[in-house]
């Protein structure tokens, strides 16, 4: 069994170890679970995609389900292709606040120390005409914009995000539950059919307001609810604000 030093260190050259290449794609940034944290807003925004984002440049949707943060969120990227096809990129994360099962972890090199909380991976090729049909669902969605400015998105909600760039133009969305219900949210049940992840999709569900959810079982409730770890992103008008 590794003492706790030694898992110090391989966590040491797991940061070590990225390279300045991996370190320059967004869905990468997010992989590591060590520089997730650093990362993980410019990442909803797409701040990658609007940067890129000009006539002639690659089609490409990232969208984003915060099913609670601490439980599990789900990303989606969609990379359309000039023949109408589509590769569709699905990456789960799961019970980011309370830990993995590590009982079992076998550690054999450096990535091990992480992989319980690293994105779980998977990959679909989209026909046209499943490409089309999603394409629609997103219009009657009205995911490429604009979006409600003002809109919060805490951490601890349910709620969508939609960044797109299509012939060199920029598009953002979201959606809130419960403030609509997700009642404009089409394209859910079509994304979900397709994701082949091993990991069982977290519905929806009731809650008190954000902001009066404590952790169960903090033994100070008044200082669980300023916890370092909340987070509260707002929609602009045009994409997310800048934190």
């Amino acid at each position: 069994m590794k003492t706790a030093a030694a898992c110090v260190s391989a966590l040491v050259l797991v940061c070590a170890a990225a390279s300045p290449a991996a370190a320059q794609r967004a869905d990468r940034n997010v992989e590591p679970p060590i520089v997730r944290t650093f990362n993980w807003f410019s990442y909803v925004a797409a701040d990658d995609i609007r940067g890129q984002c000009a006539p002639g440049g690659r089609n490409r949707l990232r969208l984003v389900y915060n099913a609670l943060w601490e439980e599990q969120v789900r990303s989606y990227e969609i990379f359309l292709q000039p023949d109408g096809s589509a590769g569709l990129t699905i990456g789960v994360l799961a019970e980011q606040g309370r830990g993995a099962d590590v009982s079992n972890l076998l550690i054999g090199n450096a990535r091990d120390v992480t992989d319980p909380w690293r994105m779980k991976r998977g990959q679909k090729l989209l026909s046209p005409a499943e490409t089309s049909e999603l394409i629609g669902l997103l219009q009657a969605s009205a995911a490429f914009g604009p979006p409600h400015d003002g809109q919060r998105l805490p951490d601890n909600d349910f709620w969508w995000t939609v960044a797109s760039c299509r012939d060199g133009a920029w598009g953002f969305q979201a959606y809130h539950y419960p403030t609509d219900g997700f009642a404009n949210v089409r394209f859910a049940e079509k994304l979900f059919g397709w994701d082949n992840v091993p990991v069982a999709v977290i519905r929806p569900r009731k809650l008190v307001p954000a902001e009066l959810r404590r952790d169960e079982g903090a033994p100070d409730t008044r200082r669980a609810a300023g916890r370092g770890d909340r987070w509260m992103l707002v929609v602009g008008k045009d994409g997310l604000r800048p934190r």
